[in-house]
């Protein structure tokens, strides 16, 4: 009778300290004395307690039919949570000193100071800490939230891709204050052949986003999730601190990192259970929501990695030849030597090794870069042997930029560094000669099409660099009397020259220095022609002066009837004493785009 006495008391003693606990947020104003430190294994009226006080932030959700009394996994998981919102180190989920006094500094109501940002005077702040954009400001007006299943990302029966792959969104508005979304509670559901698996067996990582911002980051393990009584698998995000401010509608989504496969998985994912959503207002309360059931579901299916193709070829803007200088002093840096395309079909492809060859008259360069668009993927050193350099880009799958995605065209560019000692008049060229990828399914494969070759690249130690100003034009101008061949074709070509490293001896008014042809299938070449240079001196080292070319063909040439345009085809130049040097290269732009009909 005695022992049963005290066993009765002692349950009573343990009731009448737990029960404020375990009631609700609000009836949290007296400390639970915590005197030993709890982990997994560990049982009796503290852990309650502790279990209590986490519920109460939203930190844990108990099974239906399980009673608290345990610590297990979910547990564990919970004070771990808590530890991040703390910023209490190490964060393994130990309930060890340092949290059991954060805890009871809690449930007293003490103050905590922030961790980040300036709190205004007057008020208390809580620890925002991450990325989160300053602190949540206790100013006793307390926000709400509207929340619905984001549009984007959409169900997918077809997804072939493994990492980062979209799978949930929820498109989130702060009514009346700020409200930063503090725990996420996702419910996963994999089947595969109908059956229910474990989602550790497809995932290995799953992340939250704020748009291109990372918040969390889950390695998955086959513990990570846990299974109700219901068998329904679901784990707790936490220490998310995702800021909604006032009327500001925001995106929060969630990707995944996969496994390989060998038969499709089916997934499905929404909020686990009416709490699933937890986010603290500008009062310091916490607010849950329900983001579970079929208006906040997403379904994918997860295919098993298939094939893909990829085509090699040149780009739709090629590079045009262009004169680069070299001042004897300083390496010469990312000349574009090549553009190329590459297309992938089917299903995604992974860059592997980019081959490529660059031949030089002069001096070969020094490195060779490869980017996909503004991305640098890969340097390399110039392997050299005569009049080539060899480079692999290798290990491509490594970098960033490296996917093509499946139905996509992605354009490179082969840029290069020559040496400062680089011989004047150089010119080098860069040929992709093969493209290694790897399919979906891990296997190693070729890209399609034929090699693309880029066209020279000049060098000099004195240089005129020549660029389009406008459009070319033509007209044909009848004369006056209107008798056969005194009609006259004019074309006009507006142009920029800079001159690098010295003086470029100004145009003639003649126009010599130019060379122009009419053509319709048979080129005429123009017999009349006439330069208006501004300034009209000496191009001056680093200034750029405006030219206008005009010239025409005289009427007693013998031309035919027909369709005509005109191209500007060479340019001779003078830079710094060098000497003439003789330009036909660069110029396949430099034409009328429109032709004009000449009738006798």
């Amino acid at each position: 009778m005695k022992k049963f006495l005290v066993a009765v008391l002692s349950l009573a003693l343990a009731l009448s300290v737990v029960a404020p606990v375990a009631a609700s947020a609000q009836s949290m104003s007296m400390a639970y004395a915590f005197n030993t430190s709890l982990k997994v294994g560990s049982r009796g009226a503290d852990v309650i307690a502790l279990q209590s006080f986490l519920e109460s932030k939203g930190l844990i959700v108990m099974p239906a039919g399980v009673a608290k009394g345990y610590f297990g996994t979910l547990t564990r998981n919970a004070v771990s949570a808590y530890q991040v919102m703390k910023n209490i180190s190490p964060t393994a989920g130990f309930f060890g000193p340092i949290t059991r006094q954060a805890v009871m500094a809690d449930m007293a109501g003490s103050p905590v100071p922030p961790v980040t940002g300036t709190c205004p005077a007057g008020f208390t702040c809580t620890p925002v800490p991450g990325t989160n954009p300053g602190p949540v400001v206790t100013n006793g007006i307390e926000g709400t939230l509207d929340v619905r299943l984001a549009s984007n990302p959409a169900d997918n029966a077809s997804v072939r891709t493994q990492t980062d792959v979209q799978v949930y969104g929820l498109e989130i508005r702060a009514r009346i204050g700020d409200v930063a979304v503090q725990t996420l509670d996702l419910q996963v559901g994999v089947t595969n052949s109908g059956a229910s698996e474990n989602p550790a067996t497809l995932i290995n990582t799953i992340k939250v986003w704020d748009g291109t911002t990372l918040l969390a980051t889950v390695p998955v393990s086959l513990t990570t999730f846990t299974k109700d009584q219901n068998q329904v698998y679901y784990y707790r995000i936490s220490g998310l601190n995702f800021m909604v401010r006032k009327d500001e509608t925001r995106n929060l989504k969630v990707s995944f990192n996969t496994n390989s496969i060998d038969s499709d998985r089916i997934v499905t994912i929404q909020g686990y259970g009416s709490s699933s959503l937890r986010a603290t207002s500008g009062n310091n309360v916490s607010s849950f929501y329900s983001v579970a059931g079929s208006g906040f579901t997403r379904t994918h299916t997860f295919k098993k990695p298939g094939s893909s193709t990829l085509t090699l070829s040149a780009a739709s803007s090629p590079l045009r030849s262009q004169n680069n200088r070299v001042n004897g002093v300083d390496s010469l840096n990312n000349v574009s030597l090549l553009t190329f395309n590459l297309k992938s079909e089917t299903g995604d492809s992974t860059l592997l090794t980019v081959n490529a060859s660059t031949t030089a008259s002069g001096t070969l360069p020094t490195t060779l870069y490869l980017y996909q668009g503004s991305t640098l993927l890969k340097s390399k050193t110039v392997s050299a042997s005569g009049t080539t350099g060899n480079v692999s880009f290798d290990n491509l799958d490594t970098t960033t930029g490296s996917l093509v995605p499946v139905n996509t065209i992605q354009t490179y560019t082969v840029k290069a560094d020559f040496p400062s000692n680089t011989a004047n008049g150089t010119f080098a060229s860069t040929t992709i000669a093969s493209v290694i990828f790897q399919t979906p399914a891990g296997n190693s494969s070729t890209a399609s099409g034929s090699a693309v070759a880029g066209v020279n690249q000049y060098v000099y130690t004195k240089a005129a660099v020549i660029t389009l100003a406008g459009t070319p034009t033509i007209i044909v101008t009848p004369q006056s009397n209107s008798n056969n061949g005194t009609t006259t074709m004019t074309a006009t070509f507006p142009l920029n020259i800079m001159a690098l490293g010295g003086n470029m001896v100004v145009p003639g008014t003649t126009g010599a220095e130019f060379t122009v042809v009419f053509s319709n299938g048979t080129n005429y070449t123009a017999t009349s022609k006439s330069v208006v240079t501004i300034p009209n001196n000496d191009i001056a080292d680093g200034s750029t002066a405006a030219v206008t070319v005009t010239a025409s063909v005289n009427p007693s040439v013998a031309l035919t009837n027909g369709l005509y345009n005109a191209a500007l085809t060479q340019i001779v130049w003078n830079v710094g004493g060098n000497g003439s040097t003789t330009q036909a290269y660069g110029l396949d732009d430099f034409k009328t785009s429109a032709a004009v009909q000449f009738n006798r």
